[in-house]
């Protein structure tokens, strides 16, 4: 079967193109692609005149974490409490018309590739495909070039990508939609750009989510390899993906030591993903108050709460077991202090452990 193309802005097929001639297209890819990329330059042309004079979100609320550790099941239960306004699917997979046309008339959905989850076209959705299309640089390239992945993942891990203006402009736009609601972006990409995201929005807060390094490493493997069957224009190389999980640690341990250092349990709190699984209802209460700086009681958060956990299941994942590998031991060690520090009822920590 051939993969599902994505197309998108001119800077994104340019990219592609400049990787030769796919192994896996769809048919007339490049014609599509020159046509779609035109097209899309001279709509996102007419977003971006609709939303050049909307502000700038001040107060959004960031999800962190690792592919496959629980930001999905966060972003869904938080956003059926009706708290927030958050990007849609719809909206992430046309960001250059979203602005201009009204959501679909119905809420169609499809089977997520990885799992058992569903995608619905109203729906919350990550932010990153929205980016991704919108040509900015992205790890999420590596899904339809598989050949680059670690080289998109490393202008990640070294913040080399840009000023992501574009981004910038689309979820100012996804804001403006709904005056008053407190924006909420998730995708795990975010988690390295913690940083950059913290200096631009000096007022956002941040929920990172951590879940067991075994059970996440096994699970983005099948991830990635589902993701590669359903975008991808050529074969991933042999311990190509391998290898970027392996950077990807280096990088994840990087970004917890950051947090030690700079960030407040004012700005950041720390999830499990296993607490979620086991109390859910405690962990979302704690979120919200977190979320909304204490202003509103928790009598006043139970209905909403009840709302979410009815609508959202929170599903416990498989077991595993901790490979044999140091960057492994030691980003487990460094969630063990942040988790001291930025968790439900944790303690002011001084830094990560000698």
């Amino acid at each position: 079967m051939s993969p599902r193309g994505l197309y998108g802005a001119r800077a994104l097929n340019a990219w592609i193109a400049a990787g030769g001639r796919p192994q896996h297209a769809p048919a007339l890819h490049r014609l599509r692609a020159a046509w779609h990329g035109a097209l899309f330059e001279r709509n996102w042309a007419s977003s971006q005149a609709r939303i050049a004079s909307a502000p700038a979100p001040q107060e959004p609320l960031f999800i962190l974490g690792l592919w496959r550790s629980g930001t999905t099941v966060l972003h869904e239960l938080l956003t059926a409490t009706g708290s927030f306004v958050t990007p849609l699917t719809w909206q992430c997979f046309n960001p250059s018309t979203c602005f201009l046309t009204g959501p679909p008339e119905r809420d169609a959905s499809a089977a997520r590739p990885m799992d058992a989850g569903r995608i619905a076209a109203l729906g919350p959705q990550e932010d990153e495909f929205a980016l991704t299309l919108l040509g900015e640089p992205s790890v999420y390239r590596g899904l339809i070039d598989p050949r680059r992945l670690r080289e998109c993942g490393a202008k990640l891990w070294q913040d080399e990508e840009g000023e992501l203006a574009r981004w910038r402009d689309f979820v100012r736009g996804v804001a403006v939609g709904a005056p008053g609601a407190r924006l909420l972006l998730k995708s795990p990409s975010h988690t390295f750009r913690l940083p950059r995201l913290q200096a631009a929005y000096p007022r956002a807060r941040f929920l990172w989510i951590g879940r067991h390094t075994g059970e996440v490493l096994g699970s983005s493997v099948r991830m990635w390899r589902a993701m590669f069957g359903q975008y991808a224009l050529w074969d991933c190389p042999q311990d190509a993906l391998e290898s970027f999980l392996g950077d990807m640690l280096s990088a994840y341990a990087r970004m917890l030591e950051w947090a030690l250092r700079h960030m407040t349990p004012e700005r950041l709190q720390w999830i499990d993903f296993e607490a979620l699984r086991t109390d859910a209802r405690t962990v979302l209460s704690s979120a919200l108050q977190f979320a909304h700086a204490g202003a509103h009681s928790s009598g006043e958060l139970e209905e909403p709460i009840e709302r979410a956990l009815e609508r959202v299941p929170v599903h416990s994942g498989e077991r595993a077991a901790l490979p044999e590998d140091p960057r492994v031991r030691e980003a487990e060690a460094l969630m063990s202090a942040v988790r001291a520090r930025f968790g439900l009822g944790g303690r002011s920590a001084a830094g990560a452990p000698a």
